[in-house]
Order: structure tokens, then C-alpha cells, then sequence
């Protein structure tokens, strides 16, 4: 890595901060954009270093804290970190006033990721087939029982922080995605997220928000959850990433296209048609969504051409 400096403090500081953006749409990774800018493998290697006994092997703190790169994960952990309260106002408001578009605009993107993993694809064979249908299965199943709804008990939300994590670790697997899925996504993402916002507003510039300590519960379960499931599972994901790329890849497939209709936008309209306000030209509506589909997944396809491209630069 570079030497530390204000400029190189602010890069990598932007770098968590879109890192962390990316994070909350569900069907792109940030492990995919770390890829695509070129610090995944440095990030990774920092997060497997955390640990006692790397600790106790260094007799330093100081010392451990270089060995981690620990300017590094703060900075870019800040980054993500603010990232998550300026976009859950904006997400929050986009969700209540543009519910087809926003859903739309989910499902492009995951239809994206979906291409992106497929791209990846270079032999098929039977233990990689028997993994797609297998996930592909499990995905089916999820997606035609009664759908998860939210759930606020504290050991699902630490399970769910400890989950999504691998939204990080594992390049084109969206953790938000997986949030959808057990129903937990506005939740811990926009509700729990825009409450904490407006405690701090409160306390710094004297706003009257109210503030419910339900949500300040569920932020700080998430974010333990979170934080516990980086550290632990990021040893793992890498090995098996590293190990098994391919039939990772297979099941990554499988599954998301599985589950494709839990994010169906016109399903999550009639599910939540109670609090929507009703539009006559619904027809035009659902040509605009339509429309937000298919830019967002060519949007996908430029971005993963570019990473290819980058890459074959970058090997040269």
C-alpha cells in the first residue's frame, strides 16, 4: 500500500464510503467493487490477521496494529460507516415515494450480478451441476413459502448482521439481498440506520425527532453481529473462495436465481400496496420500471466488462 497522507487518507476514506453504499443495494457486493479498484486481496488479508493470537505473537500492540493495517480497516470502515446513515435517509425516501421504481431498480441490479458470476463460468461438471440445482432448490423453496417477515428479536438481528457480512468477503454475493430474504432489510438498513440519525441530530443541533430504543437495540445487535461475523467468517469465506472459487460461483448462481422472485418488483408492490397511494397511469409506471431493469442491468454488464478489462491491465 501506499504511503499514509491527507490525499491517500481521503481516497481510500471515498473508496469506503461508495463501499459502503454498494453494501446497501441489494445485488451488488462491495467485495466486487473492492475487486474492481484493486485493494480486495490487501483488505482481506488485513481482516485475517485480526485475532489473539496474532496479537500475542506480535508482544505489541503497536506492532499488531501495523501487522493488521489498522489505519487502513478504521479508515475505510469510516467511510462505510457514513455512508450508511447518508443513504438510508435517501433510500428511506425513495422507498415511500417510488416503491415500483426502487424494487425495479433492486431487481437490475441483481439480474447484474447474476451475468457478472455467469461470465465466470468456464467448465461445467457434475459436482458443479448437482451445487446449481441444489441452490437453485433451496432458492425455489425460499421463494414460494410464506415470505420471512420482520422480525425484531435480538438473536435473529445478531444472525442477521452476522450473515450479511458475507456481502463483503465474498465478491458477488450481496448481503442486502440476503437481508431481503429473511426480511430484516428495512428494518436494520433504513429504519434502525435513520433512528440512530436522528439521535445524533438531536443531541447536536437540538432537533426534536423522536427516537425509539427498540431500534437503537437492533442497530447496535446488527452491528455486533456485523463486526463479529467479519472477523470470524472472513478467514473461512476467503479459504473457500480461494479454494473452491468455481463451485462457490455455482452455487451463488443457483441460489439468487432461485430466490429472483422474492425481489420481483411487482410483487413487493402488492405486498405493500396498504401503504402506497395509488397511481391511475399505472401502466406508464410499470414501463418506467421496466425501463429501470434494463438500464441498471446493462449498467451491471459495463461495470463487470470494466473490472475485466482493469484486471488484464493491471496483469500486464
Amino acid at each position: 500500500m501506499k504511503d499514509w497522507n491527507k490525499s491517500f487518507f481521503i481516497e481510500i476514506f471515498l473508496h469506503g464510503l461508495i463501499m459502503g453504499t454498494i453494501n446497501k443495494l441489494p445485488g451488488i457486493s462491495g467485495g466486487l467493487y473492492a475487486i474492481i479498484i484493486g485493494f480486495y486481496d490487501h483488505f482481506m488479508m488485513s481482516l485475517k490477521k485480526i485475532g489473539l493470537r496474532n496479537l500475542l505473537k506480535n508482544k505489541s500492540p503497536k506492532i499488531f496494529l501495523s501487522d493488521i493495517n489498522a489505519f487502513f480497516l478504521m479508515t475505510i470502515s469510516l467511510g462505510m460507516i457514513v455512508s450508511y446513515f447518508t443513504t438510508s435517509k435517501i433510500l428511506d425516501y425513495f422507498l415511500h415515494n417510488f416503491q415500483l421504481q426502487v424494487w425495479g431498480c433492486f431487481f437490475g441490479l441483481i439480474l447484474g450480478s447474476v451475468f457478472f458470476l455467469i461470465r465466470k463460468i468456464d467448465n461445467i461438471d457434475i459436482t458443479k451441476s448437482l451445487i446449481f440445482l441444489m441452490s437453485l432448490t433451496l432458492g425455489l423453496v425460499i421463494s414460494f413459502v410464506d415470505p420471512m417477515i420482520e422480525n425484531r428479536n435480538l438473536i435473529f438481528i445478531f444472525f442477521c448482521g452476522y450473515i450479511s457480512i458475507c456481502g463483503i468477503t465474498i465478491p458477488g454475493l450481496s448481503g442486502s439481498f440476503l437481508l431481503i430474504i429473511l426480511g430484516n432489510y428495512k428494518l436494520v438498513l433504513i429504519d434502525s440506520v435513520n433512528n440512530f440519525y436522528n439521535l445524533i441530530s438531536n443531541y447536536l443541533i437540538g432537533t426534536n425527532f423522536t427516537v425509539s430504543e427498540v431500534l437503537l437495540h437492533i442497530l447496535i445487535t446488527f452491528f455486533i453481529g456485523s463486526v463479529i461475523g467479519l472477523i470470524s467468517l472472513s478467514r473461512f469465506l476467503s479459504f473457500i473462495s480461494q479454494k473452491y472459487p468455481r463451485h462457490l460461483n455455482f452455487m451463488i448462481i443457483g441460489f439468487v436465481i432461485g430466490t429472483l422472485p422474492i425481489v420481483w418488483p411487482w410483487n413487493q408492490v402488492k405486498k405493500f400496496e396498504n401503504d402506497l397511494l395509488m397511481i391511475e397511469n399505472l401502466n406508464l409506471i410499470d414501463l418506467y420500471t421496466s425501463l429501470i431493469i434494463l438500464i441498471v442491468l446493462f449498467l451491471m454488464i459495463f461495470i463487470e466488462k470494466y473490472a475485466k478489462n482493469k484486471k488484464i491491465r493491471t496483469n500486464r
